[in-house]
């Protein structure tokens, strides 16, 4: 394999893409660490352009893309960790899937201005091992190629088929074709989700951190669904782990 230098126009690029708006531009995206960039790699769900890394360190895997060696200084302007592993890869951006509301049968995960990158790449990898059918990214919702996202995927994205645009909209765009909302609510009024039985198209919506579900998204056609707890100590249970209970009750607990 041979490994070459990379230029300044190279580099000025791949900083730039920890941007959202050069990442849509230049239709490419940052995956960082060795574990997140070896799954990618292993899973061929996207096209690597090139990996780089930092000048010294040996990827404890194989890959065929192009590689290029950075000093230092140089990764470490391009990483946003605060310890760099020392090897980054640069992925095509997977195209929004067209028709996704014509599935036939499957859970959608649809998120409702989910903001933090944490929550929103660990509930991505969390679908994708519940074999979710895909995402629907609603406006306000961390970019899922944001850096700190990719990273939290732990090497999951482009894994699963996705949507993104006003979350209304796309609901809408499923519910007449036939497709289930159920909305992840702490209210009162809202049914145990162990009680539910979900139909054979169906879309579980996670809401913000802070906010919950907007509420013009409570129509009376969807379900609200919610966790029992028995803590008086906490309020909300954290929005990428109620997902994955969400996940392992619609799914029958069906992972790997």
């Amino acid at each position: 394999m041979q490994i070459r230098p990379a230029s300044n126009n190279q580099l000025k690029l791949w900083r730039k893409l920890q941007q959202t708006k050069y990442r849509k531009k230049e239709g490419l995206f940052l995956a960082e660490g060795e574990r997140c960039v070896e799954q990618i790699v292993e899973n061929g769900f996207l096209k690597v352009e090139s990996i780089i890394l930092e000048k010294g360190y040996r990827a404890g895997f194989d890959f065929e893309a192009a590689a290029y060696e950075v000093e230092r200084t140089e990764f470490e302007s391009l990483s946003d960790t605060d310890t760099p592993q020392g090897i980054l890869a640069i992925c095509k951006v997977p195209e929004e899937a067209r028709g996704l509301h014509q599935k036939e049968s499957g859970l959608m995960v649809a998120f409702d201005a989910v903001q933090d990158p944490g929550n929103v790449g660990t509930i991505i990898r969390t679908a994708a091992w519940f074999g979710a059918a895909g995402l629907l990214i609603g406006n306000g919702t961390a970019d899922p190629f944001h850096p700190k996202v990719v990273r939290s995927t732990a090497g999951a994205t482009g894994a699963l088929d996705y949507a993104k645009g006003d979350l209304a909209e796309l609901l809408g765009e499923f519910e007449n074709v036939d497709w289930q909302v159920y909305l992840m609510d702490g209210g009162d009024d809202s049914i145990n989700l162990q009680s539910i039985k979900p139909e054979k198209k169906s879309i579980l919506v996670i809401g913000n951190e802070g906010n919950g579900i907007s509420d013009h998204l409570f129509l009376s056609q969807r379900t609200k669904v919610g966790i029992p707890g028995h803590s008086s100590a906490v309020e909300s249970l954290n929005a990428a782990i109620a997902t994955g209970i969400g996940l392992y009750h619609m799914t029958g607990g069906a992972g790997g």
